[in-house]
């Protein structure tokens, strides 16, 4: 009997720690989870350390959580646009005919990288564990939660959450590859409210692969717009056409 209750006991908590895991990722996910169907706005900035900061404007425009595209509406990238759906991607340059599909590799450098990082639910795409201790981010205490990719087709295959204990507001995050080696840190820095939720305003995303170290982009998120979407508008024929 003693045993049995301390097994059953066992079986409770681990239960417990699950359902909690599971709350924290999709808390994280809530304040970039405005809307299901419609267009996201956003300004990024580029700084570069040999070079000029550059600004790109970008609509993304999402149907649900397999489909994104990524329109650049200006800034040096004016005109091409990055179509996902589910684990493919293509980037679509104007005057071409035939989007180009985009390896694993390729999704981790440049725009489809920031496509990547500003579409990932955690919930969604990790499990994960809670460390026994928490952390201090920017002076917040932070709930520590290592991640690990359901799939392989993720972009990145593991990575690091740190969630404030308070408001269980995302406040940072490491993306690696499989190899282990970090590829991005994100830091969620601005929040605001939307019909009384937190929502996010502003991260950035320091790029850590020799090919891009040093670089950091800032992502402004500068409105929502809630509206249905046609589903063509997700095919590669029917992502050119969008105006």
């Amino acid at each position: 009997m003693f045993e049995a209750g301390i097994a059953a006991g066992l079986i409770a908590m681990a239960a417990s720690q699950g359902a909690s895991i599971e709350y924290l990722l999709r808390a994280a996910d809530a304040p970039r989870r405005v809307i299901e169907e419609g267009v996201v706005r956003i300004q990024a900035t580029l700084e570069e350390p040999q070079g000029p900061t550059t600004v790109s404007d970008l609509d993304v425009l999402v149907q649900g959580d397999e489909h994104a595209l990524c329109i650049f509406r200006g800034g040096p990238l004016q005109g091409r646009r990055i179509l996902i759906a589910g684990a493919k991607t293509w980037l679509i340059l104007p005057g071409t005919r035939r989007a180009i599909p985009i390896s694993a590799g390729q999704r981790l450098l440049g725009g489809a990288s920031i496509a990547d990082v500003a579409r990932l639910w955690f919930a969604d795409t990790y499990t994960a564990s809670l460390r026994p201790e928490m952390e201090a981010i920017d002076r917040t205490e932070c709930r520590v939660l290592d991640l690990k990719a359901r799939a392989r087709t993720s972009a990145f295959a593991s990575g690091t959450l740190w969630i404030g204990s308070d408001d269980d507001l995302p406040r940072k995050a490491v993306f690696n590859l499989a190899s282990g080696v970090p590829a991005k840190e994100v830091l969620f820095t601005d929040y605001g409210l939307r019909a009384g939720k937190a929502i996010l305003e502003r991260m950035q995303i320091r790029h850590l692969l020799p090919t891009e170290r040093g670089q950091l982009t800032t992502l402004q998120y500068v409105g929502y717009e809630d509206r249905k979407l046609d589903p063509a508008t997700f095919d590669r024929a029917g992502a050119r056409l969008v105006p």
